[in-house]
Order: structure tokens, then C-alpha cells, then sequence
């Protein structure tokens, strides 16, 4: 059954704003700047809904480039040609599920309520804590007493000045959370915590840590039977823990790296399913060094009861030949450039001496106005020339950063 494509991507803002009884947060600018994300997914003859005009030229470089020819579509199908229509959204909130039944799309929608519990905090909290997982003296707090006691015994690393983070039940990225440093609570932070447990909402402390390599690894979890774990995709983070990309290909070696961290996401896959919850799940795990130095693992840094970066990531791999690598990059833009992302994309791919392909999969405008947020992905024909060829974007588009307004 083909496909329509709904990218919610502010879905945990939904899921804070059921919560918090509160307007949701959401930007609509990230729902269209993010909606090519579903490229990695998506097949011939799928639609992605996204309410504005792209370039007819994005269209016809994405099929010379061997993508699929999808539909772009920024009205919802009549509801009789609805009914033969898979809905696909990025996670399952009842906005989305109201929508999906309004419009009279095929739907099978997990529990609302497991979904909730999934991807909130508490419960990848509960599984460190009940396996013996947590980071040393992290805690869930839910007054300002047990929040400022917490910071105070917590164990910081290397000086007094360490960094801590305090996450909200319900966050992505490096968005709803707080960095503070040392014993202080701050007034600002005091505001925002306060917020939140005003609607009866725990927070969570724990120390920060230097990480030394991320992963997502993706599981699809059936009504029935077991969980299917469909593969790992290494982490691109910048230094605020903000995600730039994802490496897609990881050979054997890698994989057998990771092997604990798979353990241990069936493990809570087999959790999830029993919620109630099924379709798509993300677990990130990462190794980060101790004070001393030392190699250490975080298995569950995080639950996500939804479609993933990561995830889009893997339905790459369609396209590369065998033995090929690739990653796809997330960068920041802007206008200021002086170029679209598409033709800078191809002016770096012509000036470097190697076979890797660079593809741009998000368009250059959308309504005409320049978007903030553009991904390419890269492929090459081994992982040296791979690393080689991130290096060099990521070069050049801090080159060109520093050299405009």
C-alpha cells in the first residue's frame, strides 16, 4: 500500500503540551524545513505532505541522483482515494491521530497512552535504574528541595566547576534541558524548574559527560512476536549534544563494538512492546570516558517511541552499490552565503580529489525563503575516503561561516 508522510517532527512538543495542558511549542518552520527528511523512507509513487512550494529543479535532481519519484503534496488526498493510502506520521500524538482518522487514511495506531509513557523520561529513567544502568548520582526530582539536594551530592568530575544537565520528562536533542555548573542552582534554571513541576512533572539530574561515540540503533517492534532490530547508525553530535548527521554504513567490527548496547536495547524493546506500544523505536547509546580516562558505556541515553533520524538514515543504504559507506550530514544555512546549499554542495564535490558523491536531499528554498536546516548525504567507496570527505565539508562550510555576514 503506498504511503503519505506526515512530518511531525515537534511531536514531543505535542506529547509537553498534552502533558503541560499547555499551547503546543511547535514551529511550524521545522515541520517544513525537515520534511525532505522522509527521502530515507519513502518509495516511487509515496506522498510526503509538506504545505509549500519546493523547486521544480529539487525534484529533478533528486531523480538524477536515483531517488525515488515521490510526490510532494500540500493538500490531503480526497478521502475516498484516502482509504487506500497508508498514514504514516513521525510519532503517533493524538494530534496526529485525529488528523489521520479525520482524513480517513488507513491507520493502525498504537495505544496513545503507551506511546506517552515510552517516550518520556521516567520510563528509560526506570530501565537504567531497575538494571543497575544509571550514570553515577543521576536522579529524578520533583520539587526544588530534592533538586538543589540532588546537585549537591552529585559526584562532578575533574573540579568543583563540573557540568551537570537537568532534562525535562519530555525532550529531544538538546532542546527541554538546562546545563548548570558546580553546586549552584542558578535563577534560571530555578525559573524553568519550577515551570515544570508546577504540572506535577519530574526532572532529571545527571552529570555531564566527555562522550567519545554515539549510536542509534533501530529496532521496528510487530503487535506480535518479537522485536526486530534492523541495524545501528553512528551518531554525529556537535558539542552542545545537537544532531549533525548520522554514519550509515558500519561494518562487522563496529557492530560487534555495539553488541552490548544491542543486548540490551532488545531488552527494552521487549519492554516497550509490553505497553502496548508498536512500529518504530530508537534507542541512542553512547560510550563516553571516565575522570580516569577510562572507556565507559551509557546503554540507554534515550527512548524514542517514533521514527528517528537515524532511522531516515538507514533507508539510505537502497542506494549504495556493494561495499560503499556513506553518512548523511545535517548543516546549518544561511542566506547570507550568497549561494543555495545544492550548488555549494556541488562547487565542494568538484574541487576534491575522490569518487565520493555528494547529494543534496533537502531543497534550497521552500516559499522562497532560504532553509535554516539542509542535510546531504555523502558516498563513498571506503570508510578512509569517507572520513576524508566529512572532514572536508564540515571544513568548508565552517570556512564559509567565518568568511560572511
Amino acid at each position: 500500500m503506498l504511503r503519505v508522510f506526515l512530518g511531525n517532527f515537534d511531536f514531543e512538543h505535542q506529547l509537553a503540551s498534552e502533558v503541560y495542558s499547555m499551547p503546543g511549542g511547535a514551529a511550524p518552520a521545522l515541520n517544513l524545513q525537515l520534511a525532505s527528511c522522509w527521502l530515507g523512507m519513502a518509495e516511487a509513487g509515496d506522498q510526503i505532505y509538506l504545505p509549500a512550494l519546493v523547486s521544480p529543479e529539487f525534484i529533478t535532481d533528486l531523480q538524477a541522483a536515483g531517488l525515488p519519484e515521490v510526490e510532494w503534496i500540500s493538500e490531503w488526498p480526497r478521502r475516498d482515494h484516502a482509504t487506500a493510502r497508508e498514514f504514516v506520521p513521525w510519532g503517533w500524538s493524538e494530534a496526529s491521530a485525529k488528523l489521520a482518522n479525520a482524513q480517513r487514511f488507513t491507520v493502525t495506531t498504537p495505544d496513545l497512552s503507551a506511546v506517552k509513557t515510552v517516550n518520556s523520561r521516567s520510563f528509560s529513567f526506570q530501565c537504567e535504574t531497575e538494571w543497575g544502568l544509571s550514570l553515577p548520582g543521576s536522579c529524578q526530582v520533583e520539587c526544588m528541595e530534592e533538586l538543589q539536594a540532588a546537585v549537591a551530592e552529585l559526584p562532578l568530575q575533574r573540579d568543583s566547576e563540573s557540568t551537570w544537565v537537568l532534562k525535562a520528562d519530555f525532550s529531544m536533542s538538546a532542546r527541554e534541558r538546562m546545563l548548570g555548573r558546580g553546586r549552584l542552582v542558578s535563577t534560571q534554571i530555578r525559573d524553568w524548574a519550577k515551570k515544570r513541576f508546577a504540572y506535577q512533572q519530574p526532572l532529571f539530574l545527571e552529570a555531564w559527560v566527555q562522550r567519545s561515540a554515539e549510536a542509534g540503533l533501530q529496532f521496528e517492534i510487530p503487535e506480535q512476536g518479537e522485536p526486530e532490530f534492523l541495524g545501528l547508525a553512528l551518531l554525529l553530535c556537535d558539542d552542545r549534544g545537537q544532531y549533525r548527521g548520522s554514519r550509515i554504513c558500519v561494518d562487522e567490527q563496529t557492530r560487534e563494538t555495539w553488541q552490548t548496547a544491542i543486548e540490551v536495547g532488545h531488552r527494552v524493546a521487549l519492554r516497550v512492546q509490553q505497553t502496548g506500544y508498536f512500529g518504530p523505536l530508537g534507542i541512542d547509546a553512547m560510550q563516553f570516558r571516565d575522570e580516569q580516562g577510562q572507556l565507559q558505556w551509557r546503554l540507554i541515553q534515550d527512548v524514542n517511541a517514533r521514527y528517528t533520524m537515524g532511522r531516515m538514515a538507514l533507508g539510505f543504504t537502497r542506494f549504495l552499490e556493494p561495499g560503499q559507506v556513506a553518512s548523511w550530514l545535517h548543516l546549518s544555512w544561511k542566506e547570507s552565503y550568497g549561494q543555495p546549499f545544492s550548488k555549494w554542495l556541488r562547487c565542494v564535490a568538484d574541487t576534491q580529489k575522490s569518487s565520493t558523491r555528494l547529494i543534496a536531499t533537502s531543497p534550497d528554498q521552500i516559499n522562497g525563503q532560504t532553509l535554516r536546516l539542509v542535510n546531504g548525504l555523502l558516498i563513498s567507496e571506503t570508510t578512509e575516503e569517507l572520513d576524508r570527505a566529512e572532514e572536508n565539508l564540515m571544513r568548508a562550510v565552517s570556512v564559509l561561516a567565518e568568511t560572511t555576514c
